[in-house]
């Protein structure tokens, strides 16, 4: 279900990022039917890069829930969310990673949501969450499409 909105009782703003005050940019690609789907390269509390799609739609960053698992991020007890998407209305976890980095650009103590996200595959896509706007409010956005640049600036 990508999400359109999510309602958790938690702030979902990271506690401070780092961002270098003259970033040449982060490469994206052009994923999915029709190229419809930016993708960034993402790391979690250090680990490697993952695909995640820029999605200015989602309230809240979401990574697939099998994906949490395997990273062992820790959850928020007792704590859960509501995603409104594409699929309808259901309920999410909510994670807290350390760390998240897209390039050079790092947000730290970031509430991220979880929930199945093997759907977005039956339409071409492989991506293993959504960079949503708890993140992307953090900086100033800007989306070059003839370099496939994206650049976040504080």
């Amino acid at each position: 279900m990508p999400l359109a909105g999510c309602e958790v009782p938690v702030s979902g703003e990271p506690s401070r990022i780092e961002a270098p005050a003259d970033s040449s940019g982060i490469a994206f690609s052009l994923e999915g039917p029709g190229g419809a789907a930016i993708v960034v390269p993402v790391s979690i509390n250090g680990g490697p890069e993952r695909p995640f799609v820029l999605d200015t739609g989602a309230t809240l960053t979401c990574l697939d829930a099998a994906v949490a698992d395997s990273l062992d991020l820790p959850s928020r007890p007792g704590v859960r969310g509501t995603g409104a998407g594409i699929g309808g209305v259901g309920s999410v976890g909510i994670v807290q990673a350390d760390s998240f980095r897209v390039g050079d650009v790092t947000a730290y103590d970031l509430t991220i949501c979880t929930l199945d996200l093997s759907a977005i595959e039956g339409v071409g896509l492989e991506a293993d969450g959504l960079v949503g706007l708890n993140f992307l409010t953090s900086f100033r956005v800007g989306l070059d499409f003839e370099t496939q640049t994206l650049t976040l600036a504080p």
